[in-house]
């Protein structure tokens, strides 16, 4: 018996660790490995990262080579059964280990090796792989970080046959890339945006520049993403990581404002809506640590730009960012006389007698806002509650009294109110915790969105402004 284990074993580690990869159809010529949706680990041998095929005339292209040579060569092996190919490029899309530890293997196939200037720190540096942590001998065997063909630091262009691959770098950013099928309507954005987990800002990234870099994405004439982590393809797989990133921001500035230290912020700042994503209670306090460093950075940069001009240069700059921020307030014209502190408070707290009164919101049955909102081009919303409800409480007082909140769901949605306690939900939905808010399209049915434990002004608008720009992209709201 003891001989047998001994048997059992060896063969095990002679034919390494098996993935059990399996290849989905994104679109035509083009297929992806989706990772699991967690950390690395000696169980997924470090399987948490997406990599893709791209299919060419003269060979594949592809998208991110994985953790660890064996995996590249697993993958390799069933892109090979269903299309006997060449891998000619590899475009690493980040800098981070289980993005481009398969690269090794495709370069002895022959393929060219390209990715963002920041990898190039990875050869210089010559530190002991990471990973090697967390992984078993037969996953990470054969495994090293080997220099690329081309560290990119400007937008690049692959013609491969008639299809045109465009690398695009970003702005600040020499540590992620994203590239860009125009033809095939498809974008890989690598880091850009996380799905089926939590969004993790490690490595002093830059919330900013993100979000800057996530705007031009959005503009891009594209119907497919995918993305280094989760199983989300379509264009709404971009908006929760936006979401996210625009909340924490929002929370965090919030606490700065009121002259709270970093230290205390960190604990303060929780986002309820995205409690229950996987590896929040890893992530988020090291996220809201990182980017209240960044956020308080950033304002004391600008404090110190500005005294250095002169007081007529710091009104005349304070003028033309409140001409833009009170067309939405007022029509009547600021004169620049007035001082910048009065000027702010007038921003904040300026009610104009001759602005119309917000109407109240209107709750209707299920079946009337489906039809409503069918015939109205609008979303069906779902506020659901239970009686013993203190967050409830404030998510309709915060409902009622906000003229932001009550103008935005007037115009957009159809609103039904439904106590769990007394109703059942339409549908057959469920939900875990109240308050939840739901949203339907009422042409098919579909559930657009289901959000718990949201009560914050902040949360709730950008949720329902991420809803409306959802419609809109997708043209089924009203203009």
């Amino acid at each position: 018996m003891r001989y047998l284990i001994i048997f059992l074993f060896s063969s095990f580690s002679l034919f390494g660790f098996d993935y059990h990869l399996k290849p989905y159809k994104i679109s035509d010529g083009i297929h992806c490995f989706f990772g699991l949706p967690s950390q690395v680990n000696y169980i997924n041998g470090g399987n948490m990262i997406n990599s893709c095929y791209i299919e060419t005339n003269e060979g594949y292209v592809v998208i991110d080579s994985g953790p660890t040579y064996n995996y590249a060569q697993d993958a390799y092996t069933i892109m090979e059964k269903l299309k006997k190919l060449p891998v000619k490029f590899v475009i690493n899309t980040s800098s981070d280990e289980v993005h481009i530890l398969g690269n090794e293997f495709y370069k002895e196939q022959g393929a060219i090796l390209l990715g963002p200037a920041s990898y190039e720190k990875h050869i210089k540096n010559s530190q002991p792989l990471l990973l090697k942590k967390f992984l078993t001998e037969d996953a990470i065997f054969n495994t090293r970080i080997i220099p690329l063909n081309k560290y990119l630091k400007k937008d690049t262009s692959l013609l491969l046959g008639n299809l045109n691959i465009e690398i695009k770098m970003i702005e600040n950013d020499d540590e992620h890339l994203y590239v860009y099928l125009k033809e095939k309507k498809i974008i890989f954005v690598g880091d850009m945006i996380f799905n089926n987990r939590i969004v993790p800002i490690k490595n002093n990234r830059s919330l900013l520049v993100w979000e800057q870099a996530l705007k031009k994405i959005a503009i891009l004439d594209w119907i497919n993403i995918v993305s280094s982590h989760g199983y989300m393809t379509r264009r709404s797989a971009l908006d929760r990581t936006k979401q996210y990133l625009k909340l924490l921001k929002r929370e965090i500035l919030k606490y700065l404002d009121a002259d709270n230290l970093c230290e205390d912020i960190v604990s303060k700042v929780k986002l309820p809506s995205f409690q229950e994503e996987k590896l929040y209670d890893f992530w988020h306090k090291k996220n809201v640590a990182i980017v209240c460093d960044e956020l308080l950075s950033n304002s004391t940069d600008k404090a110190s730009t500005n005294s250095n001009k002169s007081l007529t240069e710091q009104i005349s700059e304070e003028m033309k960012n409140i001409e833009v921020l009170t067309t939405q307030v007022s029509k009547a014209p600021f004169s620049t006389k007035i001082k910048p502190k009065e000027t702010k408070i007038m921003i904040v707290e300026s009610k104009s007698k001759s602005v119309k009164k917000i109407k109240g919101i209107k709750y209707v049955t299920f079946s009337q806002a489906m039809q409503r909102a069918k015939l109205k081009k609008k979303i069906v919303l779902i506020k659901v509650r239970a009686t013993s409800c203190k967050y409830c409480d404030q998510l309709d007082n915060l409902m009622r009294k906000n003229s932001k909140v009550k103008n935005i769901i007037n115009k957009y949605f159809e609103i039904v109110k439904i106590n769990v306690d007394n109703q059942d939900l339409p549908l057959g939905l469920t939900v875990s915790s109240t308050p939840t808010l739901i949203f339907i399209q009422p042409t098919n049915k579909k559930i657009l969105m289901k959000l718990a434990g949201i009560r914050a002004l902040g949360e709730l608008l950008d949720v329902l402004k991420e809803a409306v720009e959802d419609g809109h992209n997708g043209g089924y709201l009203q203009p």
